[in-house]
């Protein structure tokens, strides 16, 4: 029941939210297959299904997110898009603050201040297939960003959606679009 819940919230969020950067919706507008989920602080409340304290702590400064995911391949993701990509995040007044390797996955972080507190943050987590951007209005611990990361990857109805994204569930999505043109 609490899942069918959670998946309810997720529709009706990604309804309502928009992007918080430019740069993200750019990236968003230029792969429409990308996977998009969008999240409020009580739908993100709602991941926390084992109700941790700790899970709690993670996003009570966080007022909304968007989390993106581009297929690398399928974008034809390269470095120099990457490089831009950063470049881009820059100039809207993102500041990297710091860059790690976690479970296989390069994170970048990146914060906006205004008035002596953070803004907004950028999480671009890496791997060798796709590109997962957090872009949230609000901030996250920086030293917890990959626990964040792996709470959200393992949620059980967001773990699945991502996990489909990559396998099979893509390829039928794609024949189905490709039908639709014939």
């Amino acid at each position: 029941m609490k899942a069918a819940g959670t998946f309810l919230a997720l529709i009706f969020c990604s309804i309502i939210v928009s992007a918080q950067s430019k740069t993200t919706q750019a990236l968003h507008d230029a792969n429409q297959d990308a996977l998009a989920l969008f999240f409020y602080k009580n739908t993100l409340k709602m991941l926390n299904q084992q109700e941790s304290k700790e899970f709690d702590e993670l996003i009570k400064d966080i007022e909304k997110m968007k989390f993106l995911i581009v297929s690398k391949s399928t974008a034809g993701f390269t470095s120099g898009k990457f490089k831009t990509l950063v470049s881009d995040y820059k100039s809207e007044g993102y500041e990297e603050i710091m860059t790690s390797r976690f479970d296989g996955k390069n994170f970048d972080i990146y914060l906006k201040e205004k008035g002596g507190k953070v803004a907004g943050t950028i999480v671009l987590v890496s791997d060798e297939e796709d590109l997962y951007v957090l872009d949230i209005l609000g901030s996250v611990p920086v030293n917890k960003v990959p626990q964040f990361f792996q709470t959200i990857d393992q949620s059980s109805d967001i773990g699945k959606m991502i996990k489909a994204f990559g396998g099979d569930d893509k390829v039928s999505k794609k024949e189905d679009k490709d039908s639709d043109h014939n």
